[in-house]
């Protein structure tokens, strides 16, 4: 599911008073084009399961007029997930 700018309601300076932290100042390393490899190590004598990705970072509302800008980041990824699922199910319940 994709996000549109347009459903993003961002905060401005007149209705939330908020200054840039040093958090605030860390988020902007994460800003642009990622590519991931990582590995999951699935159980006792099971190979790790690796899965690949991208993610794109990107500040939210940085282009609004009025928007508190560098607070907030809003980061979307794609990519493989081992096993296929997140969360729990019935004949899985300790996931």
């Amino acid at each position: 599911m994709e996000i549109t700018q347009a459903q993003i309601q961002t905060p401005t300076q007149s209705t939330m008073h908020l200054e840039a932290q040093k958090e605030h100042q860390w988020l902007h390393k994460l800003v642009g084009e990622w590519d991931y490899e990582t590995e999951a190590i699935m159980g006792k004598d099971q190979p790790p399961a690796k899965a690949t990705g991208t993610e794109s970072v990107r500040f939210l509302g940085a282009q609004q007029s009025g928007s508190i800008d560098g607070l907030w980041v809003l980061a979307e990824g794609q990519g493989e997930m081992p096993c296929g699922r997140l969360g729990n199910d019935n004949d899985h319940p300790r996931l």
